[in-house]
């Protein structure tokens, strides 16, 4: 058959209105990243959480990444507000922010939601308290005599949302507890979404960033009045596909503004073909004893303003170890190998006391001794180097996103086709110039996802071979 009636005839299949979804996902998978070298993960240097990571991987297929990197989340989430870690500068929160990239069937769900399974009875308990004494309060204020003092409406528990604008945290922080989280395996939501508009990233990156940085939350509105808190907490962990997060991650104004420099990443490899094999995390002693220490911090009151809570120090060796490490991050990250992450590794010295803190506090231990820093400083080097690793191989490279953007908007028009005008005109913004579009269709081209000619531009469905 010659390549003419081979085009033909694809051209003739892609009329017939395939369906769209299957089409997009075939293209998704051509488009992502090759296989590629992943650094191992230091599991081993979890502390408190590392019997926990190695159960819940061995057991549930997962990849030890992706555990480690949800139980480090909730760690965080619970003992954020209960104390602060010194570091060699001052006391800074045990908030952690925490990235991991992974593909659809590599555990990611299955990760967070063991880890925070603990967070999610308690909410769901705590929940039911709060409606009965929302309607408790309803039922008073509605019996309320002129001239009785009001009655104080119950204060909102919720310390876990999976979804949310910066306007919206802002107030759950104003009038809820002062240690909250944002997670949720479906990231590309909040990526996608309002707050993360290449208009709203910068106010979006300040907010988060200040939270990180100590709490403190400073905002007057026409409307909204004053709002002035302080030691607010805030720990995030957000799972996505490389493919949704390379354009937010790619985009050098957030990197800039240290936004993705506060974040620890994980990237595993791919993960392995499982295996037919029963799971029950809850038969593992490991993942038992993890459970029962999320439920003590859970029953641990949170004070008003958690930059009065107690600061977990550096004993001498721990102290001694910051000081050696923080000079070779200030090397490298200036001169040296890190010099194409920067920002990365000027936070180095201060993402290994969170993380230090973290699992100290988590322990039920007072102080970070020099095992701790030590365990500390391997997760920040893995996360230094999932960092050079995602800006070096892709996941950073925003080109096949917009390519897959493109082609999901090709197959909005009809017949899967478009005037290569129309596409600068009223295409994808990310290719709304010629220079882009044209990147964008030589990519799917070079997957046989588009055939381009007399000044259109027809989405194919993928090759047969492909599948």
């Amino acid at each position: 058959m010659s390549a003419a009636v081979q085009d033909l005839a694809r051209l003739k299949a892609a009329r017939q209105a395939p369906d769209s979804g299957r089409a997009i996902g075939k293209a998704r998978e051509l488009l992502a990243p090759a296989m590629r070298h992943a650094p191992a993960y230091p599991a081993a240097s979890l502390g408190p959480l590392a019997e926990a990571c190695v159960a819940i991987a061995a057991a549930g297929q997962v990849q030890p990444a992706m555990v480690g990197q949800c139980l480090l989340g909730a760690a965080s989430l619970l003992t954020q507000g209960l104390y602060d870690v010194d570091t060699m500068a001052d006391r800074r929160p045990l908030s952690l922010y925490l990235l991991t990239l992974g593909d659809t069937g590599d555990g990611k769900s299955t990760a967070q939601r063991l880890a925070l399974q603990p967070v999610d009875e308690w909410q769901r308990k705590t929940g039911r308290e709060y409606a009965d004494a929302l309607r408790e309060f309803d039922s008073a204020k509605a019996k309320r005599k002129k001239g009785d003092d009001p009655t104080e409406a119950p204060a909102s528990p919720w310390r876990l949302v999976a979804d949310a604008t910066v306007e919206g945290l802002r107030r759950d922080l104003d009038t809820g507890p002062c240690a909250q989280g944002v997670f949720t395996d479906e990231a590309a939501a909040i990526l996608s979404g309002y707050g993360m508009t290449a208009e709203n990233r910068a106010k979006t990156a300040g907010v988060f960033s200040k939270l990180w940085d100590n709490g403190h939350m400073s905002v007057s509105r026409a409307m909204g009045g004053r709002v002035e808190r302080y030691g607010r907490r805030l720990a995030m962990h957000w799972l996505v596909q490389p493919m949704a997060a390379s354009e937010t991650v790619g985009d050098p104004l957030l990197a800039a503004l240290g936004f993705w420099p506060r974040f620890l990443a994980a990237w595993p490899a791919p993960a392995a073909p499982r295996k037919a094999l029963a799971f029950h995390a809850d038969r593992l002693p490991p993942v038992a004893a993890y459970w029962k220490r999320c439920e003590e911090l859970l029953a641990e009151p949170l004070p008003d303003d958690a930059s009065e809570c107690p600061v977990i120090g550096l004993d001498d060796e721990a102290r001694a170890l910051l000081g050696r490490a923080f000079e070779g991050f200030e090397r490298s990250a200036r001169r040296g190998e890190l010099r194409c992450i920067r920002p990365w590794g000027l936070r180095a010295s201060e993402q290994a006391c969170r993380l230090a803190g973290v699992m100290a506090a988590f322990g039920g231990k007072p102080t970070v001794n020099g095992q701790g820093m030590r365990d500390a400083l391997a997760l920040v080097a893995y996360s230094l180097d999932t960092w050079r690793a995602m800006v070096d191989e892709g996941a950073a490279d925003q080109s096949a996103a917009h390519a897959l953007r493109l082609y999901e908007w090709l197959t909005t028009r009809t017949n899967w086709c478009e005037r290569l005008a129309t596409i600068v005109k009223d295409g994808p913004a990310v290719t709304r110039t010629k220079d882009k579009r044209d990147a964008a269709l030589a990519l799917l081209a070079e997957h046989e996802l588009v055939s381009v000619s007399d000044g259109m531009a027809q989405a194919l469905t993928a090759p047969v071979a492909a599948s």
